[in-house]
């Protein structure tokens, strides 16, 4: 099943971390849109810098990143990550 997440008060430095610890795990973000294809983790994303707002939609993750995580345990990690910046998980 396909996970979603939402997140505010993602300020552009929070977003530029997350991209940053997200390239450490093989995982991609090229501009403020598209589409992460990598290591079998699909996934739509979309940030606004202008509302602060990032939304990853369609999340699944398949072979070979489910060797070693899943969707509910990617999310739980960027909810983390996404928090430590001052942002926040809106459900």
């Amino acid at each position: 099943m396909a996970r979603r997440a939402y997140y505010t008060g993602v300020t552009p430095d929070a977003y530029n971390e997350l991209k940053s610890k997200l390239q450490s795990m093989g995982l991609s973000l090229q501009g403020d849109s598209g589409r992460i294809n990598e290591k079998g983790v699909n996934a739509n994303y979309t940030y606004n810098a202008e509302a602060q707002s990032l939304e990853i939609d369609d999340l699944s993750v398949g072979f070979p990143a489910s060797m070693m995580i899943n969707a509910d345990s990617l999310v739980q990690r960027m909810d983390q990550m996404i928090a430590q910046y001052g942002g926040k998980s809106e459900a």
